[in-house]
């Protein structure tokens, strides 16, 4: 479940236990989602491109892969992201456990 830009910041600013963690981990996830199905859209799009439009198809394919690199590169970021606020969910369960 991703989360709207005011509780996440809220959250991001306040968290204290395993629950807001994995809250955390959870936006984090959706986020990678949408960054990696952008990835396969903008890649879809470059291969259209290329085939299209001439000379300009070809500046098109490669910044729709350029973007769509980068979009790749921001959803490893979130999933990296979602795995530490696991980590630490982990954490904070051992603490309250013992």
């Amino acid at each position: 479940m991703k989360l709207s830009e005011s509780e996440f910041t809220e959250l991001a600013r306040t968290h204290q236990t395993a629950e807001d963690h994995l809250k955390l981990a959870e936006h984090f996830t959706a986020h990678a989602i949408e960054h990696e199905n952008d990835a396969r859209l903008h890649e879809e799009l470059a291969d259209h491109a290329a085939g299209h439009h001439g000379n300009a198809g070809v500046g098109l394919a490669g910044e729709a892969r350029h973007y769509a690199a980068h979009s790749r590169e921001a959803a490893e970021a979130m999933r990296n992201l979602a795995k530490i606020h696991e980590s630490l969910a982990k954490e904070h369960q051992k603490k309250t456990a013992a």
